[in-house]
C-alpha cells in the first residue's frame, strides 16, 4: 500500500513508513536504516525517495497537476510538448530537478529552455508543480 502510495503522490502515514521499512529492513542485506542509508547514499535521501526512484510516478498524478497545461487550450504545441516530457520525465524518475528544464531535451524545444517557453506566472507554477511532487517524498534540489 505504501509503494501504491508513492508512485500515486500520496502523503505516507507513519503507520505506512513503519511498514515499508520493517519489510525492507528484514530482507537479507539491508537490516538497518544505516545499511540502507550507505547501500544507497548516491541514489537518494531518504527510503520515500529511493521507493519513488525505483517505482516511478503515476501518469495520472502527474497528468492531473499539469492538467491546466494540457487541457487548456491557450498554449501553444511547444509548450503542450515541454509539460508532457516533465510528465514524462517524472512518471520515469519519480522526481526532477527543476534546473533541467534548461538542458536538453527541454531546450530543443526553445534555446532558453522554462523561461523562453512560458510567462514569469506559468513558469513559476510549473517549478512550484514539480517542488510539489519532490516535497512529497522530502527532495530537496536547488532552486531553479
Amino acid at each position: 500500500m505504501a509503494i501504491a502510495k508513492l508512485r500515486r503522490n500520496l502523503p505516507l502515514t507513519d503507520t505506512d513508513l513503519n511498514a515499508l521499512e520493517a519489510i525492507l529492513f528484514t530482507t537479507e542485506g539491508l537490516e538497518s536504516k544505516e545499511k540502507f542509508t550507505e547501500a544507497f547514499k548516491t541514489q537518494a535521501t531518504n527510503l520515500k525517495s529511493f521507493i519513488r526512484s525505483l517505482v516511478g510516478l503515476d501518469r495520472a498524478a502527474a497528468k492531473t497537476a499539469f492538467s491546466q497545461y494540457l487541457e487548456n487550450t491557450q498554449f501553444t504545441a511547444n509548450q503542450i510538448r515541454f509539460i508532457e516530457q516533465i510528465i514524462d520525465l517524472l512518471t520515469q524518475q519519480g522526481v526532477m530537478d527543476p534546473k533541467l528544464l534548461y538542458e536538453p531535451p527541454f531546450t530543443e524545444l526553445h534555446h532558453e529552455g522554462l523561461d523562453g517557453l512560458f510567462s514569469d506566472d506559468d513558469a513559476d507554477n510549473i517549478v512550484a508543480i514539480i517542488h510539489s511532487f519532490n516535497d512529497s517524498v522530502d527532495m530537496k534540489f536547488g532552486v531553479a
